[in-house]
């Protein structure tokens, strides 16, 4: 995706039938070309350039889904958020306490333990595997306290590093992070934050750079799904509404400092672009319902 290549060309259409569900595909993790991982709201599966299921996670390893539970590390190994339910009583409906893991599977299809989370009030939302050096951003969210959340930093061994939590002045800089992912030019760490409704960028450091939340004519902004290209360019997609008052979702462009480029991929009504990617050949992968759709 060049500078010059607007407007975008499709180049292929993957329909992806076993994601068909209530929201349809929520993310998507790509290995190549011909290998992509995908999910909805229930399940998770990689996927050929034709939709044809390769791989299904199988429930034992309680895949947890609504967002951007997996990632796709260098090596080309899968990462994913798992949770499982454990005796421990709590005040939870159920009465009982759920935990969260972070695996890794490799391409032969043997599946690791990376991480365990034993964070009673703190529910990861999202993770990226960084392409610079290897580590682990987890976007969580805090259900004891409303409204707050952080991004916590381990290495690609599951060892904690540090946490994201607030900005110079003391304040939080989350609320739910959504989708997160990592700037390969600069190192800057991007999260979607479905509550704040905003995207929240800091350095590889965790100082707080900017928030965007859209153009001074939106009258409204909901980010989604949020990737960076290898100009260290930002996409997003999210939904909000037009001029006429219809709901519409489309993908915008910002340079690396959060100033607004362009909006593209524009669809109205009952579509949806919930997640995308962007390769190394300038290919953009957009999910749309039961679609992926491949543009250049």
């Amino acid at each position: 995706m060049k500078s010059r290549c607007f407007p975008l060309v499709l180049t292929s259409t993957i329909k992806v039938p076993s994601m068909i569900g209530l929201f349809g595909i929520n993310h998507i993790s790509v290995v190549s070309p011909d290998k992509l991982w995908v999910s909805n709201e229930s399940k998770l599966q990689q996927v050929d350039d034709t939709g044809h299921v390769i791989r299904t996670l199988d429930d034992e390893y309680k895949y947890d889904s609504f967002g951007g539970y997996h990632t796709v590390s260098v090596e080309g190994d899968l990462v994913f958020i798992a949770r499982v339910h454990n005796s421990v009583q709590s005040t939870a409906s159920d009465g009982l306490r759920s935990q969260y893991i972070i695996r890794k599977m490799t391409s032969d299809g043997s599946i690791t333990t990376l991480l365990t989370l034993d964070l009673p009030d703190l529910s990861p939302k999202c993770i990226h595997s960084s392409h610079i050096n290897g580590d682990l951003l987890i976007g969580l969210f805090n259900y004891s306290y409303p409204g707050t959340g952080q991004v916590m930093r381990c290495d690609k061994t599951g060892k904690k590093i540090g946490d994201i939590k607030f900005d110079e002045e003391g304040q939080g800089l989350y609320e739910y992070p959504r989708y997160i992912t990592e700037n390969r030019i600069n190192g800057d760490i991007v999260v979607s934050d479905e509550e704040k409704n905003a995207l929240v960028v800091v350095d590889r450091s965790g100082r707080h750079r900017f928030d965007y939340t859209g153009q001074p004519t939106d009258k409204s902004f909901y980010p989604m799904g949020v990737c960076t290209d290898l100009l260290g360019r930002i996409l997003v997609s999210n939904s909000g509404t037009d001029d006429v008052g219809y709901d519409v979702c489309y993908t915008s462009l910002l340079d690396q400092d959060g100033r607004f480029l362009t909006r593209f991929l524009t669809e109205q009504d009952n579509e949806s672009l919930s997640s995308l990617y962007v390769d190394d050949n300038y290919n953009i992968y957009v999910a749309n319902t039961n679609i992926i759709k491949v543009f250049r």
